[in-house]
C-alpha cells in the first residue's frame, strides 16, 4: 500500500512537472511570436515606397501579423503560420491576441518558402470577424492585395464598408498579397501561455482584462506610425 502510494506521489509530481514544462515552452513561443511580429513592422516602417501602406494602417481598426508564414508543396500544397492581432482603437493600440492561418493549394508548386504577412483591418466589423473561432478570408469579409505606391488605388468597397488587406513579404520588400480562401482562427493555447489565464480574444482586444506580460516593444513600435 505504501509503495502504491509512493508510486502515485512520483507520477503525480512528473504530470505536474511535464505540465509546466510545456507551459514554459508555450510561453518562450508567444514571446518569441511577439518579438518576431515587432521586427516585421518595423521593417515595413523602413521599407520603400510604404507610405500608402502606413496610411492605412493608420486608420486601421485592427492588424494581424503572421511572421515567418510557411509555403511548402509538392504539387499539393498549403500554407501555415502563428502570429498576433492587436485591436486600433482611439489612436492606441492593445495588448495582442494569438492567432494562427492556413491554407491549401493545387497546381504545379516544389519547394519551401517562408512568408511575412501582414493583414490591414478596416473597419469594426471586419475586425469583429477575427472574434469568432474559425473564418475565411474573403469568405466573412472582404479581402484583397494591399495597395503599394503612389500608382496603386485602394479598394473602394473595402475604404468604405470595411474589409482586409493583405501585405506580404517574401524577398526583401512588401507587397500586396493574394489569401483569398484562408482560413484562420484563434490560438487558446498561446493566449493562456501568455497571459497566464484562460482569456478569450475579445477581452484581450476590447475588454482588456489582462495585464500585458511583455511585448510592449511590438506596441511602442506600431505606435510610430503616426
Amino acid at each position: 500500500m505504501k509503495s502504491s502510494f509512493t508510486i502515485i506521489v512520483i507520477l503525480s509530481v512528473l504530470f505536474v512537472g511535464q505540465i509546466a514544462a510545456t507551459g514554459a515552452a508555450e510561453k518562450m513561443d508567444a514571446d518569441i511570436i511577439v518579438e518576431k511580429s515587432r521586427i516585421v513592422i518595423e521593417e515595413m516602417i523602413r521599407s520603400p515606397d510604404n507610405e500608402l501602406a502606413l496610411d492605412l494602417i493608420k486608420k486601421s481598426a485592427g492588424l494581424a501579423i503572421i511572421p515567418g508564414m510557411l509555403k511548402a508543396g509538392f504539387v499539393l500544397g498549403g500554407s501555415y503560420g502563428k502570429g498576433v492581432i492587436l485591436a486600433h482603437r482611439d489612436g492606441r493600440w492593445t495588448g495582442p491576441a494569438f492567432v494562427y492561418i492556413w491554407a491549401g493549394s493545387l497546381g504545379l508548386q516544389i519547394g519551401v518558402q517562408s512568408t511575412d504577412l501582414i493583414l490591414v483591418v478596416m473597419g469594426q466589423k471586419a475586425m469583429r470577424s477575427f472574434l469568432k473561432s474559425k473564418f475565411k478570408l474573403g469568405g466573412d469579409v472582404a479581402f484583397a492585395a494591399g495597395p503599394i505606391g503612389a500608382r496603386a488605388s485602394a479598394s473602394t468597397e473595402i475604404l468604405l464598408r470595411g474589409g482586409i488587406y493583405s501585405y506580404s513579404r517574401s524577398k526583401g520588400l512588401f507587397a500586396g498579397g493574394s489569401l483569398e480562401g484562408a482560413g484562420m482562427g484563434t490560438d487558446f493555447e498561446l493566449n493562456r501561455a501568455y497571459y497566464t489565464t484562460t482569456v478569450n480574444p475579445d477581452k484581450i482586444l476590447y475588454e482588456e482584462v489582462v495585464t500585458l506580460p511583455t511585448g510592449k516593444k511590438l506596441i511602442e513600435t506600431l505606435s510610430q506610425i503616426q
